[in-house]
């Protein structure tokens, strides 16, 4: 079975996160996704996972946002924005979940630090067309972000990531 390289669609895809707090959740979204994911596929578009398959998917922390300006800059602030202006996640691997679910071996990299998690996903492939959706939960002090408190919002250290990625295959020579 072929290798195939699928090339990340930036504005068909996105990530999503979610906070709570002490008043009430605050979402953030950033459509400002690329990257992309290798590996080789089954004749019913499943993942065949006696092949590797790999991805990398990159986005620019200054992209996730609420739309409310001051929990947008109290987050970029800690986030040090211009140190660290890149979340990145690179899938090494990856091994079946039972009912068409798979389970990846997500390296991220957020604010200098690097963790490896292991991250439920659903993809499904028609053509040359790649659609994945994961979500995970992660503590932001594991990337040595401490959670903000903004007047007398007080924000939770867990957020939520929700991912969606459309993704085109790139022929040979294209």
């Amino acid at each position: 079975m072929a290798r195939r390289t699928f090339v990340i669609t930036q504005g068909e895809s996105s990530l999503q996160t979610e906070v709570r707090s002490s008043v009430h959740p605050i979402h953030a979204r950033s459509t400002e996704v690329a990257g992309r994911i290798e590996g080789a596929f089954t004749d019913d578009g499943a993942p065949d996972l006696e092949q590797p398959h790999q991805g990398h998917v990159e986005v620019p922390v200054r992209s996730i946002l609420s739309g409310n300006r001051l929990n947008d800059a109290e987050m970029l602030r800690r986030a040090e924005v211009q140190r660290y202006p890149v979340l990145a996640f690179d899938v090494t691997g990856v091994a079946a979940d039972g009912d068409g679910r798979y389970r990846g071996s997500v390296t991220v990299n957020a604010h200098g630090r690097t963790r490896t998690q292991e991250v439920p996903f659903q993809l499904a492939l028609e053509g040359d067309r790649l659609d994945l959706r994961a979500e995970h939960t992660f503590d932001m002090r594991d990337f040595g972000l401490q959670p903000p408190r903004i007047f007398t919002l007080k924000v939770e250290p867990e957020v939520r990531v929700s991912v969606h990625l459309v993704a085109r295959e790139r022929r040979p020579g294209g």
